[in-house]
């Protein structure tokens, strides 16, 4: 009976852990009414037009005129709903339901999403890491979209006009403590070299969602020790293109470039992101778009003498 007992509460446990609820969306409780608006209006046009339920309604959430930057689709809501259908691999994102941070600040919404492939060190493992969407709101439509979606083999350039950065916000008191404390990761620590500072604005328990990363403060400071210190300047060495800051999340929103796959003496624009959870006045938690490196190539044997 003791053994049946203890082996009844092993699997009872087990299933407990297993239906264990998953992490709550994260989302700034201190919104404006037009930005809540702006969030159900994003998951809105995500549920019907970029997961394809109800295409037929694209013109209620775009005007003809609607740009994405992906690379992999043209200018134009109608080029969008096309490529919903029939490039699909163009938004790679679309099969994804719930964000796992939703950013939302003036006219702009930033969805962030938790995925996972196989680990390229140990193909028996899953890792995870993250991915973004962002969209512009302007009068009760989405008029604009970005992704850090790659351009996809010999995809022609498309003609765009120029992006959109809205950046005059009115931070509160509390946001503009956010935006210091997660400046002092990206522009001192990173840019500047500064990683001591790690011990006075990280927690020491801080959640890294970089897969190439060790978790913890000490794990930051042991991967960026090796960079060398600077004096440290008001300005950004690669200052964001924009900045999000809702409540206790802040996000940096960049723009790089990359080769283009149909020409390679050519470049396209890329976005990535670097975001970070402030509470109590230290980083506790950092997101952004890398994926776990793959393992390095077999060194060479030098050739007989």
């Amino acid at each position: 009976m003791r053994i049946w007992s203890q082996r009844f509460i092993a699997a009872l446990s087990t299933s407990l852990l297993l239906a264990a609820p998953a992490r709550a969306q994260l989302q700034s409780k201190t919104l404006s009414r037009q930005e809540q608006a702006n969030v159900k209006l994003a998951l809105d046009w995500w549920h019907d037009i970029v997961q394809g339920k109800k295409l037929g309604a694209a013109e209620k959430y775009m005007p003809a005129d609607f740009v994405s930057r992906n690379s992999n689709i043209a200018a134009g809501r109608d080029a969008f709903v096309k490529a919903v259908t029939d490039t699909p691999a163009a938004l790679p994102n679309r099969n994804l339901a719930k964000p796992a941070v939703i950013v939302a600040k003036g006219d702009y919404v930033a969805l962030v999403w938790e995925q996972k492939e196989k680990d390229p060190t140990n193909p028996s493992q899953m890792v995870g890491y993250n991915t973004l969407d962002l969209v512009r709101v302007q009068n009760g439509k989405i008029v604009e979209h970005w992704d850090n979606t790659a351009k996809l083999g010999k995809t022609p350039t498309y003609p765009k006009p120029e992006p959109v950065y809205n950046a005059n916000f009115t931070l509160s008191a509390a946001e503009q403590r956010t935006l210091d404390v997660g400046t002092k990761e990206f522009k001192d620590m990173l840019q500047y070299g500064h990683v001591e500072l790690a011990n006075q604005y990280m927690a020491p328990g801080y959640i890294q969602h970089n897969p190439n990363v060790p978790p913890g403060r000490d794990g930051f400071i042991k991967n960026f020790s090796s960079r060398k210190p600077e004096p440290i300047q008001a300005a950004w060495k690669t200052p964001p293109t924009l900045t999000l800051v809702s409540g206790n999340l802040v996000l940096f929103f960049g723009t790089r470039t990359a080769k283009d796959p149909a020409d390679e003496s050519k470049t396209y624009p890329t976005y990535r992101f670097d975001m970070v959870r402030v509470d109590d006045g230290l980083i506790q938690e950092h997101w952004d778009v890398a994926r776990k490196n793959p393992p390095a190539p077999p060194a060479t044997a030098a050739p007989a003498p």
